[in-house]
């Protein structure tokens, strides 16, 4: 019998979602624009545990949220989907509010960073790291407070001490280079865009130098060129999926990184796990939100 309560525990990052969709962006001062639509969801590392549900995963959260009616929906939305809510801390003040407007033209972001970005160890459930077969760390937050990475490393060491797999995104990684970097470097997978192998390494080939004696799993992710796995210095391309009908990009590497992690705890190589990433996150882009997609079972069973 399997000790373990949950195969994945998603940490930091859950954020409610607001869609809205007008003609056009840029929106000028001055400007009246009005969306023909208007949808809540769970994003952020929240839409990857979302996703690793419907995949099949057993999945839990631990975060930080508010005292507020935003907070209220997204753990609703959370429980009704079959996500474990019950190791979530609520504090005063309110959930991170990302408000994401899509235009004709390209989409844009306006967000509110919550009391999530004050997680601290305390907030941890301990229980609920050594009893997962996997951990999920959204680093988003990184980039913002230096004491959350002190909170990131703590659950890394702990997850390392029962042996469990610890997969982090990196975030947008615009400040604290080097501790990013550090906990990179304790990691067993990673997942990361070109951008932010531009602000954390220059260019690919730093990236392989510093990660070349380490165990760590590299996954970049290449937008509509699917992505690449860099280990032991070698890099392999995954081919992505085309589809006709997008509706937006928004979520698509949260889409990849519950399917990659699904791959993995369904005893998936890297290279086929990064091409059940690659398909999911082309469905994904072909819904709204999160919560509308289908069960996903079948794609790995």
């Amino acid at each position: 019998m399997d000790d373990h309560r949950f195969d994945l525990t998603v940490i930091s990052d859950c954020v409610l979602d607001i869609y809205y969709r007008i003609k056009k962006l840029p929106i000028n001062t001055g400007d009246i624009a009005v969306s023909n639509i208007i949808r809540m969801s769970p994003g952020g590392a929240c839409a990857t545990a979302i996703i690793a549900r419907k995949l099949g995963l057993n999945v839990a959260v631990i975060d930080r949220v508010g005292d507020d009616s935003f907070s209220d929906v997204l753990i609703r939305y959370l429980n009704d989907s079959g996500v474990y809510v019950g190791f979530m801390r609520r504090a005063h003040g309110f959930v991170s509010i990302s408000n994401n407007i899509m235009g004709d033209n390209g989409h844009a972001f306006m967000g509110y960073l919550g009391v999530g970005k004050d997680l601290t160890i305390n907030d941890i459930n301990k229980d609920a790291i050594k009893n997962s077969r996997a951990i999920y760390i959204n680093g988003f937050y990184a980039s913002f407070t230096r004491n959350i990475v002190d909170v990131f490393i703590n659950i890394i060491k702990i997850a390392h001490d029962h042996s469990t797999p610890v997969f982090l995104e990196v975030g947008p990684a615009i400040d604290n280079r080097e501790l990013i970097i550090n906990m990179i470097k304790l990691s067993s997978t990673i997942f990361i865009n070109r951008e932010e192998v531009k602000r954390l390494f220059n260019d690919v080939n730093n990236l392989i130098k510093i990660t070349s004696n380490t165990d760590v799993t590299v996954v970049v992710k290449l937008d509509k060129e699917g992505a690449a796995l860099v280990r032991n210095g070698q890099v392999s391309l995954c081919r992505p999926y085309n589809i006709s009908n997008m509706i937006t990009v928004i979520g698509a590497g949260d889409a990849f990184n519950a399917a990659y992690i699904a791959g993995y705890m369904h005893g998936l190589n890297s290279m086929n796990s990064c091409d059940l990433g690659n398909k999911v996150a082309a469905l994904r882009i072909q819904y709204l939100t999160p919560i509308e997609l289908p069960e996903l079972r079948e794609f790995i069973t």
